[in-house]
């Protein structure tokens, strides 16, 4: 018959050196006549109940419980279908050893990244329950020992527990120290009494209801040596869940570490397995070692929370929930991921020590804050360019939305680059996730340029159409007036309309006589106006003139913009005021088609609207480059 042992640190006085308290085997209790019963399939404790057989407790996220059985009837139950694994149950007991550990407070506040807290993350700490403390923020909690030991709901009578759990989520304020991720919902399992005892049953106990109170991650800084199928049952189950479960490997190693010393649940494969530490990243030389070491934290002498104050602590179970609060500090940066994401990216990012690659001693290496900056910081031209580098966001999401300021310029893309035009000024950027067509609101990542030019004296970067023109500018397509001005407010003639799209599709430029009458060869869009005529792209008017200094229309822009451009034909749009006696009905309808205009909100084109130097410019840059479309 195997026996749980559970190992955990203790400590019980602010003023004696640091201690390390490590649990050894106990007999079953005497005369003991629970187990803990796993059935198959959907078995459950009905088909075993019968006279004799007493249910003490029944868990919920698996087929199992915990019964009283009279002896007569175990060889009858072993025997019994509906019965996968049965086990006696067990007791735990802690004794005190000094450690002379003497390292002072580890402090990570310097490792939050993006200034992350955890916020929102619930994890689960089963243990000896978590004292009330002016620096700790309890969510909620339970007790799972028997009735009688639960007098005090979870305080945490012992201190190991609360000490583990300020290491998680001591708050960040001017008192004591401050936990790995303040911002987390600890939900505080008291398994373990005032001595440190407890039992399989409690253990899962603690297990089981953090699973149904959909906990994010559980941590337990406790170890056995013997392999429990009914634990492992339960927190396979909880991965399986979501549930990211980190756990001590143990305080059995040796000095070479050349013995496979990892202890249980650690060891499970649904299980973070992680060992101590000390300050210089040396493994401290009572860590358990083995292949299932996947990372290393500290756990050398650790300032945390204990009833009633402070106390330095060391082992494997300070350890463990380091690892606890970087994941949580993970899952709130990648909202989106799995925990088996979440896992890999710890290993991914975790800094290798010891013999290159994953070894027995530090596993992948020592777990670190995520430093990846999914939005790395824009690269700013002279000519009023932004790039956007979204290759790290799309590593973790599969599209996005993009917005400047409040307006939406990019929609569903996938495109890990981004180019964005601005004046002199402050330009701030909002990217959100794109996840099965729809806009993760809640998972918003900002990014804010100051560009110092150009400069234009009637141009902002909250204008919704400079980045247009500035693009364009940039381009030398669209020129200023002098004086730094733009004039985006005035009207845009025939003839510079045309400049400016000659200058996009590089026609000939060069001045000459025109075959329209009213356009000599020293206008200066004579090159372009002629260079429009050969190719087809405008026609003129019936007298023969182009009336170059006449405003352009809506209408007369969709036909430059869709034959210069060759726009494919679009029947699939329709405007309430334009119909086939419009003058360009099909070229309004193939910009409407190319997703370059998409009309007033009332449904109308206006395509006799005179058009400004800045509306013109917006069609254009949508014509000439997919981006602003």
């Amino acid at each position: 018959m195997h026996f749980l042992w559970l190992v955990i640190m203790m400590s019980f006085s602010l003023f004696v050196a640091p201690i390390e308290m490590n649990a050894e085997a106990q007999e079953p209790l005497e005369d003991s006549s629970r187990y803990v019963v796993i059935f198959n399939g959907e078995h459950d404790f009905a088909d075993i109940e019968e006279s004799g057989v007493k249910l003490i407790r029944e868990y919920e996220n698996i087929h199992g419980a915990t019964i009283e059985l009279e002896n007569s009837k175990l060889e009858s139950l072993k025997d019994n279908k509906a019965v996968e694994i049965i086990e006696k149950e067990s007791v735990v007991e802690i004794n005190a050893q000094v450690t002379p550990y003497a390292f002072t407070n580890l402090n990570m506040t310097n490792k939050y990244p993006n200034d992350l807290t955890g916020k929102g993350i619930k994890v689960a700490v089963i243990d000896s329950g978590v004292a009330t403390h002016p620096d700790l923020k309890i969510k909620a909690g339970v007790c799972v020992l028997d009735s009688s030991d639960c007098y005090n709901s979870y305080h945490d009578n012992n201190g190991h527990g609360t000490h583990v759990a300020g290491i998680i989520a001591a708050l960040d304020n001017d008192i004591g120290t401050v936990g790995v991720a303040p911002g987390v919902e600890i939900y505080a399992v008291k398994a373990l009494d005032r001595k440190g005892e407890g039992t399989l049953t409690t253990i899962m106990a603690g297990i089981d209801w953090a699973i149904s109170q959909k906990v994010d991650i559980i941590n337990l800084s406790l170890s056995t040596p013997n392999l429990n199928p009914a634990m492992k049952t339960l927190l396979d189950q909880a991965y399986k869940n979501g549930i990211l479960v980190i756990a001590a490997t143990g305080n059995e190693g040796t000095a070479s570490g050349d013995t496979d010393t990892v202890q249980y649940p650690a060891r499970f494969d649904s299980v973070i397995a992680v060992s101590a530490v000390n300050k210089n990243n040396v493994r401290l030389p009572t860590s358990g070692t083995g292949d299932s070491v996947e990372l290393a934290a500290p756990g050398d002498a650790v300032y945390s929370t204990v009833p009633g104050g402070y106390m330095y602590m060391s082992g494997t179970s300070m350890a463990a929930p380091y690892v606890s609060g970087l994941a949580a500090l993970y899952m709130e940066k990648y909202p989106h991921l799995s925990n088996v994401e979440i896992r890999e990216l710890l290993r991914e990012n975790a800094l290798d020590l010891g013999t290159p690659g994953r070894d027995r001693f530090y596993g992948y290496g020592l777990a670190q804050v995520d430093s990846a900056h999914l939005l790395p910081e824009p690269v700013i031209g002279s000519d009023g360019s932004v790039k956007l580098d979204l290759k790290d966001f799309l590593s973790k999401y599969p599209s996005y939305n993009l917005y400047r300021f409040d307006q939406l310029i990019v929609s569903n893309s996938s495109n890990p680059t981004v180019y964005d035009y601005g004046v002199q000024g402050d330009v701030e950027y909002t990217v959100y996730p794109v996840e099965d067509g729809m806009e993760q609101t809640s998972k918003k990542y900002k990014a804010e340029v100051t560009l110092t030019a150009p400069h234009f004296k009637d141009l902002t970067n909250s204008l919704w159409y400079s980045r247009h023109m500035i693009y364009l500018n940039s381009q030398s397509i669209l020129l200023g007036l002098g004086d730094q001005l733009m004039g985006p407010t005035q009207q845009v003639t025939r003839a510079q309309a045309v400049a400016m799209m000659g200058r996009a599709l590089e026609l000939n430029k060069t001045q000459r006589k025109t075959r329209f009458s009213d356009v000599g060869k020293n206008n200066f869009a004579s090159g372009y106006i002629e260079s429009a005529a050969e190719q087809g792209y405008l026609s003129g008017f019936p007298d023969g003139t182009f009336r170059p200094d006449q405003p352009v229309t809506r209408a007369e822009m969709a036909i430059l913009l869709s034959k210069g451009f060759g726009l494919a034909n679009s029947h699939n749009t329709s405007f309430s005021d334009v119909n086939g006696n419009v003058t360009g009905a099909q070229e309004i309808a193939n910009i409407a088609g190319s997703g370059i205009t998409l009309g007033y909100p009332d449904g109308t084109f206006r395509p006799y609207e005179y058009m400004t130097r800045a509306t013109f410019s917006v069609f254009l840059a949508r014509a000439e480059n997919d981006f602003f479309r």
